[in-house]
């Protein structure tokens, strides 16, 4: 399957905006989308790192458990997750576009494993789109943090 893959430019410098986007912990408090983070794996964020996550997706809540399987900050890392036959590997990539802006972007393969996976992902092609919407409002959200965090602050 081709990759689902969408970016934003975040007015924020790279080391502050990959901070925000590899704080698993809190991603609940960041991205609206997601409804809870329960941590797997203690100690830093890295290679290795294991955690549950639920999110809402077509109005319906669904629990995935993923860990990080690449890691290379500032610049990128890659989760994988496997539910109901299938194999998903995400991306998240971060480019420094200028002095104090960044573009993130996110890359989703979805392989199927098994029959019944492949044939729900004929069934279930048009999807794209909504996994697509899904993930703009998460870089929307990523967005709105970072840059709210670079202003400055009056008083």
């Amino acid at each position: 399957m081709k990759p689902i893959e969408t970016s934003e430019t975040v007015h924020a410098p790279i080391e502050s905006v990959f901070g925000v986007v590899s704080d698993i912990a809190n991603t609940a408090t960041t991205i609206s989308g997601i409804n809870s983070i329960e941590m797997l794996t203690d100690g830093p964020v890295g290679e290795g790192t294991k955690w549950r996550e639920t999110r809402t997706f077509l109005g319906k809540k669904a629990t995935e458990e993923m860990w990080i399987v690449d890691w290379h900050p500032p610049t990128r890392y890659t989760v994988e997750a496997r539910n109901h036959g299938m194999h998903y590997l995400t991306t998240v990539a971060l480019e420094e576009i200028g002095q104090h802006e960044t573009r993130v972007t996110y890359s989703m393969l979805a392989e199927p494993e098994t029959l019944v996976s492949k044939v729900m992902c004929i069934a279930f092609a048009g999807m794209k789109g909504q996994v697509t919407k899904a993930f703009n409002a998460d870089l929307q959200d990523i967005k709105q943090v970072c840059e709210a965090a670079e202003q400055p602050t009056v008083g």
